[in-house]
């Protein structure tokens, strides 16, 4: 019982918090227009999800797009070794809004739990969802499809759908960038491997 719990724990963990190691994401918002048509005719180009922003906008998004993907990489090798450091909880004071909450989420599911993030999923595109002036909400796809979660040196098994939707909320602090919370925690969204 303790081993399944520990298991979901690490699962939802993973889900909400995992990776893409030292890779940016594939698809980043830099606009594309679709190419003109060699008739005579007018056509607008097909929309991207960046049209809509300034780029004073689209400069925010990417510097909270940038401090989340530098926190992932810190979670992700700290999951990975599954050992506390005092490293490790000045990470969660760095990059988070609530450090102690996740700072013992973080214990509770690999240091007491005994779980391994071996292979993290990998972060396939980000997206804008809201950008404010000092909040920006963004989307992100996730492939699980190689993620590889151990506990006490058991694999668990994943399960589908391997590419998972996440939108998680930033915002801009004296501290710079924190991560504040995830927007859709309780639901499980699937996304395409390219950027809407």
């Amino acid at each position: 019982m303790k081993r399944t719990l520990i298991a979901a724990i690490a699962l939802a963990m993973a889900g909400t918090l995992s990776s893409c190691g030292d890779d940016e994401p594939k698809a980043d918002p830099t606009p594309t227009k679709s190419a003109s048509p060699s008739s005579s005719a007018t056509t607008t180009p097909e929309p991207t999800w960046d049209d809509k922003y300034t780029p004073a906008q689209l400069q925010r998004y990417r510097a909270a797009r940038d401090r989340w993907l530098e926190f992932w990489r810190f979670y992700t090798e700290a999951a990975r070794k599954g050992v506390d450091t005092p490293g490790v909880r000045s990470g969660f004071e760095q990059y988070s809004m609530s450090p102690l909450g996740e700072y013992s989420n973080f214990l509770d599911t690999y240091v007491r739990g005994g779980a391994r993030m071996e292979v993290a999923p990998e972060v396939l595109w980000t997206s804008a969802a809201k950008i404010g002036k000092d909040t920006v909400d963004f989307r992100y796809c996730l492939d699980n499809t190689n993620i590889r979660i151990t506990v006490d040196g058991k694999v668990t098994p994943q399960k589908k759908p391997y590419l998972v939707e996440r939108t998680i909320r930033m915002r801009k602090t004296s501290k710079g960038w924190l991560k504040e919370r995830y927007l859709n925690d309780e639901e499980v969204k699937t996304c395409t491997p390219t950027a809407p």
